[in-house]
Formats: structure tokens, sequence, C-alpha cells
């Protein structure tokens, strides 16, 4: 595991072995940004408009996947 900056998100961390990557970020998260074959696409959508884009009022798509350990609303 290292951490590095991914797509202008300064923390970011990678698990990696030789065949595939993860990545997640707690700069908008936790957040798994990317997933995939080291060197190859990644399996989650990426929005390039929105990643590297933090704080404000307005409500972002950023791709990859949410961890979430709760509703974030009520229903």
């Amino acid at each position: 595991m290292e951490k590095i900056s991914y797509q202008g998100l300064p923390n970011c961390y990678r698990l990696f072995n030789e065949c595939i990557e993860l990545i997640a970020t707690t700069d908008i998260g936790p957040r798994i940004i990317r997933f995939g074959f080291v060197g190859q696409q990644n399996e989650f959508a990426e929005f390039a408009h929105m990643i590297g884009k933090t704080g404000g009022n307005e409500w972002r798509v950023y791709g990859g996947h949410r961890l979430w350990h709760a509703p974030e609303a009520r229903p």
C-alpha cells in the first residue's frame, strides 16, 4: 500500500499487486475511485470534469464507488 495523489486528489491510497490495483480517496468519501488491471482502463466510471473538485454546496458525481455505512437522508 502506498499514499499517492490521483487526478488532483492528494489523499489517495493505492493497493496493488502485479495484476490489479485499487485506489481509494479520503478527499471525497471514502470512495474507491479506481479499480482495474494495472495499466488498463478503470472498471468504475470516472467523470474527469468533476474529479479534483472538493468543497462547495453543489452535489457532484465523481465516479468510483462511495462507501456508505448508513443512509445519507431519511426517506
